[in-house]
């Protein structure tokens, strides 16, 4: 499997090749500094996910992800953001636009890791129900409780854990036992994940 990573952070792409090649040493990784050079590497060779900051120099990562999902022979590339927490406005666009997963910096190796492999596995099983956001809602009704999926509608809309416990009228204890339930459900892996899949499923 051909991975390309996307960041104009040299200790970034730098750390995420070490931590692939030594967990996952049948993966062949690619790194790019920007869009531009991102572009050059998938029309050149096969790539089968793409993993992209999103605030970057030159062509960031919002405009490569439309240069892709423009593109016939890549628009169905996965796609992984991966956003500053503060960034939020961007992912929410980024996930309307197209994106299948998104990470929030600071990530560990660990992490990145469990998203790419998370998403291959869901590719695996056939089409993503998440082209139709309604299947996917649907999806949802029917493997989460009734206070989960409340819990996941406020995660998509940005709230922490205290926030959500007041809005709901629970504990944050209880609320993290939700949210830890949603993501062993889901084969989910932190909490950025749980957003990007409750805006997918227009849940808020």
């Amino acid at each position: 499997m051909r991975v390309l990573l996307v960041d104009d952070e040299r200790l970034v792409l730098a750390m995420a090749t070490r931590a692939m090649n030594a967990k996952r040493p049948e993966w062949l990784v690619e790194t790019a500094s920007d869009g531009l050079e991102a572009m050059q590497v998938l029309r050149s060779k096969p790539v089968d996910i793409l993993v992209t900051d999103v605030q970057m120099p030159g062509m960031d990562g919002m405009a490569l992800l439309m240069q892709v999902r423009r593109d016939p022979d890549l628009a169905r590339l996965p796609l992984v953001l991966i956003s500053a927490q503060d960034d939020r406005s961007s992912v929410r666009l980024g996930m309307f636009s197209g994106a299948d997963d998104y990470l929030t910096k600071p990530f560990t190796a660990d992490e990145l890791i469990l998203t790419v492999e998370s998403r291959l596995r869901r590719l695996e099983q056939g089409p993503d129900p998440a082209l139709q956001s309604d299947a996917l809602k649907q999806q949802l009704l029917k493997t989460l409780t009734e206070r989960e999926l409340e819990v996941l509608a406020h995660v998509g809309q940005g709230l922490v854990t205290k926030d959500i416990a007041a809005a709901l009228g629970l504990s944050p204890k209880t609320v993290s036992a939700h949210r830890q339930n949603i993501m062993e459900k889901l084969d989910l892996h932190n909490a950025a994940a749980l957003a990007a899949l409750a805006i997918r499923a227009n849940l808020v």
